[in-house]
């Protein structure tokens, strides 16, 4: 049988609460083993259904996409001068009052014409949801959770021979915990030229070098580079990355400490009524970074050109315009383990 996405919709819109299988039979005039079939093909989805077995009847319960705790990786080759080249940036909050869609655009544009084609973007790439009573509701001009990722898909760049290579944040967390919804792999789905790492880290090799992109998830401190250097102490000597890409911290800095080659992420939004009520300082723009290996594939350099951008435009979000250039590059299968 073939399950169409109208039914799909339908049947876990009836089993936000707990159901039994025979009143799912009668709601979507299906039998048993066209229910059961329906649920694994959902479950394949990666979209959490809790069954419980009873003397009398099977249960069953929507529990919203699955929250991954293990560990992502992913691969990466350089080039034939042993580079790998990429932009490093955080923190769009798309559907934000505050998002710098022009401000992103140039990034990419800039990033394209000087052979930097891979983004990797260290979370919060949505606005994240506000309850209505939430004193910064009125923040966002897209405040549901389908409607940040079709604004997202239709309104990221998209040039041809670039990827972003994303992971999710704590502000993109709000999707899955208030709508059961893992924005990341939603996103992912409809772009072809967008890969999501994972919620909140990856683990990421260039050819023998090991590098980590993570979201902070932990409040911003007055001293800057605090919460980079407590996740660098916490790395046990044998675990610590080459390299470590941190994002969430709306600040642009660089610094090796433990041996680790530490890069924290600028913003490409601008500020927030939250941050200036909570006295967040907010850095915007974005790295240029390139890792060169040598001939066994080991670290040689790490190169970090640092672009800032200080003036932001309050209307942003009002005239914005998607960057479609050329076709979105094909995905091959080298890549997530």
């Amino acid at each position: 049988m073939k399950y169409n996405e109208k039914l799909v919709n339908k049947f876990l819109a009836y089993i936000t609460k707990e159901k039994s299988l025979t009143s799912v039979c009668k709601e979507l005039d299906l039998n048993e083993y066209e229910v059961l079939g329906l649920v694994n093909y959902i479950k394949n989805k990666d979209i959490n259904i809790a069954l419980k077995k009873s003397t009398d009847d099977i249960y069953m319960i929507y529990m919203g996409d699955i929250e991954y705790h293990e560990k992502n990786t992913y691969d990466f080759e350089t080039d034939e001068n042993n580079e790998f080249k990429f932009i490093a940036i955080s923190d769009t909050r798309l559907g934000s009052k505050s998002q710098q869609i022009s401000i992103l655009n140039d990034i990419y544009k800039i990033g394209h014409e000087n052979g930097y084609n891979n983004v990797i973007l260290c979370g919060n790439i949505s606005a994240g949801l506000y309850r209505l009573t939430d004193l910064y509701a009125e923040s966002n001009f897209i405040n549901d959770t389908e409607g940040q990722i079709n604004y997202i898909v239709n309104f990221f760049p998209e040039i041809e021979d670039m990827t972003t290579y994303f992971i999710t944040g704590k502000i993109d967390d709000k999707h899955l915990k208030q709508e059961k919804i893992s924005i990341g792999r939603r996103i992912a789905e409809k772009r072809d030229d967008m890969v999501f790492l994972g919620e909140n880290s990856c683990d990421v090799n260039i050819d023998n070098v090991t590098m980590q992109v993570l979201g902070n998830k932990l409040g911003k401190t007055y001293t800057v580079s605090y919460r980079t250097q407590q996740q660098i102490d916490s790395f046990r000597s044998e675990d610590k990355p080459e390299i470590l890409l941190y994002g969430g911290l709306l600040q642009m800095e660089k610094f090796t400490y433990r041996n680790v080659r530490c890069i924290s992420t600028p913003s490409v939004c601008a500020t927030t009524k939250e941050m200036t009520e909570k006295r967040f300082s907010n850095t915007i723009g974005a790295w240029y970074v390139t890792v060169k290996t040598n001939e066994k594939g080991l670290l040689e350099s790490v190169t970090a050109i640092s672009s800032p951008y200080y003036v932001t435009d309050k209307d942003d979000y009002i005239k914005a315009r998607p960057l479609k250039k050329g076709k979105a590059k094909k995905l091959t299968k080298r890549g997530k383990k």
